[in-house]
Protein backbone atom coordinates (compact mmCIF):
# COMPACT_ATOMS: atom_id res chain seq x y z
CA UNK A 1 0.00 0.00 0.00
CA UNK A 2 3.07 2.17 0.19
CA UNK A 3 3.90 2.20 -3.49
CA UNK A 4 -0.24 3.11 -4.07
CA UNK A 5 0.01 6.02 -1.61
CA UNK A 6 3.10 7.58 -2.60
CA UNK A 7 2.12 7.81 -5.85
CA UNK A 8 -1.29 9.64 -4.36
CA UNK A 9 0.91 12.13 -2.67
CA UNK A 10 2.57 13.42 -6.05
CA UNK A 11 -0.97 13.79 -7.80
CA UNK A 12 -2.19 17.58 -7.54
CA UNK A 13 -5.79 18.00 -6.10
CA UNK A 14 -6.29 14.62 -5.04
CA UNK A 15 -8.30 15.77 -1.93
CA UNK A 16 -10.78 16.88 -4.17
CA UNK A 17 -11.78 13.21 -5.07
CA UNK A 18 -12.19 12.24 -1.63
CA UNK A 19 -14.59 15.09 -0.84
CA UNK A 20 -16.40 14.57 -3.91
CA UNK A 21 -16.92 11.26 -2.71
CA UNK A 22 -17.64 11.99 0.79
CA UNK A 23 -19.79 14.39 0.16
CA UNK A 24 -21.97 12.01 -2.37
CA UNK A 25 -22.10 9.48 0.33
CA UNK A 26 -23.80 11.89 2.69
CA UNK A 27 -26.24 13.30 -0.07
CA UNK A 28 -27.13 10.17 -0.75
CA UNK A 29 -27.54 8.14 2.75
CA UNK A 30 -29.78 11.51 3.50
CA UNK A 31 -31.63 11.02 0.64
CA UNK A 32 -32.69 7.83 1.38
CA UNK A 33 -33.11 8.18 5.17
CA UNK A 34 -35.97 11.04 4.06
CA UNK A 35 -37.51 8.83 1.28
CA UNK A 36 -38.04 5.79 3.53
CA UNK A 37 -38.95 8.02 6.43
CA UNK A 38 -41.76 9.48 4.65
CA UNK A 39 -43.23 6.48 2.84
CA UNK A 40 -47.24 6.63 3.59
CA UNK A 41 -48.06 4.00 6.30
CA UNK A 42 -50.78 2.62 3.89
CA UNK A 43 -48.23 1.83 1.30
CA UNK A 44 -46.26 0.36 4.39
CA UNK A 45 -49.17 -1.46 5.12
CA UNK A 46 -49.85 -2.82 1.55
CA UNK A 47 -46.35 -4.56 1.56
CA UNK A 48 -46.92 -6.00 4.57
CA UNK A 49 -50.13 -7.63 3.60
CA UNK A 50 -49.19 -8.49 0.13
CA UNK A 51 -47.11 -11.11 1.66
CA UNK A 52 -50.33 -12.65 2.65
CA UNK A 53 -52.38 -11.91 -0.95
CA UNK A 54 -49.91 -13.88 -2.78
CA UNK A 55 -50.63 -17.13 -0.57
CA UNK A 56 -54.21 -16.58 -0.89
CA UNK A 57 -53.78 -16.20 -4.75
CA UNK A 58 -51.31 -19.33 -5.03
CA UNK A 59 -53.75 -21.58 -2.72
CA UNK A 60 -56.83 -20.41 -5.03
CA UNK A 61 -54.93 -21.52 -8.10
CA UNK A 62 -54.03 -24.69 -6.86
CA UNK A 63 -57.39 -25.22 -5.39
CA UNK A 64 -58.81 -24.67 -8.94
CA UNK A 65 -56.80 -26.98 -10.80
CA UNK A 66 -58.17 -29.59 -8.33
Amino acid sequence: MSFVGNVLQNVDGIQYFYITGILIFITLFIVIVYRTIKIPSKDLDDFKTSIFDEEELKSREINKKL
